[in-house]
């Protein structure tokens, strides 16, 4: 049983979450990073860049080297090293020193964290080297875990970019949006690349969602989930999409596509992985219920309880009963409605498209804050304030938007 584990990169998106999870389970946990900072209570650190080998002192001394594991996380974005002659650079060279020195020390287990795009005819340079380390990896107790689309968490990498593109445009172009990726939550790959600690498996292990969906369905899943909205995706050429990126690299005050990530993206395969999360004792929660765990998915459920209310009441909602608009949600299990905009900034306009059928999702939805509303005190005192002629008002404004309402459900 492995009960110190030393994290490469461990103040970054994954490595932070991986760390959390050791000290949970109750192991001592070492960060080999630059800099101490961002770091999780109750880690210690020791300073270390891709290339040193194993600093003295990130062994725990009262651990056997045998119950002690290596997670390597860290990658070097900046310098990829590719030449004719040596395709991988630092990252292959720094990966080999700390390797060296894990069999040196007689460290027990030696995790790389890997990607689904690795493969030695990868479209892109990340791939290419993260498969080449992979073939280093011939030692007892040593593995690579083959990492699907990461989301949730707080918004960083490839993640907190999709976060606002799906967020900030009112439509997203996008290559291949018809090939399936295989999403995993953070928290599942830092008890993935745990339980593979404790593992005996060798060679490579996926970590990922077992069936794939398309990236479409992804990116607009991530749009209604955490913005409330609807997202067209549009279909565009390779080679627009890398000009694209070269054109984003050079304007401030837009978000960067990366153009190692939109060839990831493109050479992305399947990751048959159903066996591997069967021998690690793991099933993949599927990604609306991974999303609605997140503070984003809160947000919007809340800007459409904020709409809703204010439609049902004629005034701005409390925050008491916005509160509860947004926990019925939760706990019916259920996530934001895609919805215009449009609604939200304007929720009186919800009258032309308040729909005639009792069982569309946002007639349900009208119901839940309308029962909300008759039940609390703000309600209360707006219904004792109301008079006849309001009541009159409102009826007008049904009949006349009654025939749009009628010709849209036809």
């Amino acid at each position: 049983m492995i009960r110190h584990i030393i994290v490469t990169g461990g103040s970054g998106y994954i490595g932070r979450c991986v760390a959390e999870a050791a000290l949970a389970r109750g192991c001592s946990v070492t960060i080999l990073s630059r800099r101490a900072t961002g770091l999780p209570q109750g880690a210690t650190h020791q300073a270390w860049a891709l290339g040193d080998k194993l600093p003295e002192g990130s062994l725990n001394p009262a651990v056997k080297a045998s119950e002690q594991a290596i997670i390597h996380l860290a990658h070097d974005w900046g310098n990829p090293g590719m030449t004719a002659d040596d395709e991988g650079g630092l990252n292959r060279s720094g990966t080999g020193a700390l390797l060296a020195s894990s069999r040196l020390h007689g460290v027990g287990r030696f995790v790389f964290v890997s990607s689904q795009s690795a493969r030695a005819d990868a479209e892109n340079i990340y791939g290419r080297v993260k498969y080449a380390i992979e073939q280093d990896l011939d030692h007892p107790g040593e593995v690579a875990a083959r990492v699907g689309l990461v989301y949730g968490g707080p918004p960083q990498a490839l993640f907190a970019l999709l976060v606002k593109l799906t967020g900030d445009l009112p439509l997203l172009p996008m290559i291949d949006p018809w090939r399936d990726v295989q999403p995993i939550h953070v928290k599942e790959v830092a008890e993935g690349l745990l339980r593979l600690v404790d593992h005996t498996a060798t060679g490579w292990m996926g970590l990922a969602m077992p069936v794939g969906i398309s990236f479409k369905d992804f990116l607009q899943t991530l749009a209604r989930e955490f913005h409330g909205k609807s997202l067209p995706i549009i279909p565009i050429p390779l080679g627009l999409a890398l000009l694209g990126c070269a054109v984003t690299a050079r304007i401030r005050f837009i978000p960067t596509v990366d153009r190692e990530r939109v060839l990831g993206l493109a050479g992305v395969r399947a990751l048959a992985c159903a066996d591997h999360l069967e021998a690690l004792g793991m099933t993949i929660m599927p990604l609306e219920i991974g999303l609605r765990r997140e503070p984003g998915s809160r947000r919007a459920a809340l800007a459409e309880g904020r709409a809703l209310l204010a439609y049902v009441l004629g005034a701005p909602p409390q925050k008491m009963l916005l509160r509860r608009y947004a926990a019925s949600i939760a706990a019916a299990n259920q996530g934001a409605l895609a919805m215009s905009g449009v609604f939200r900034r304007f929720p009186s306009l919800l009258r032309l498209a308040e729909p005639l059928r009792d069982r569309s999702p946002l007639a349900q939805r009208l119901r839940l804050a309308a029962t909300l509303v008759e039940t609390s005190p703000q309600g209360e005192a707006m219904l004792a304030a109301s008079n006849i002629a309001t009541l009159c008002v409102g009826f007008v404004l049904d009949a006349v938007v009654l025939p749009l309402r009628l010709f849209r459900r036809g």
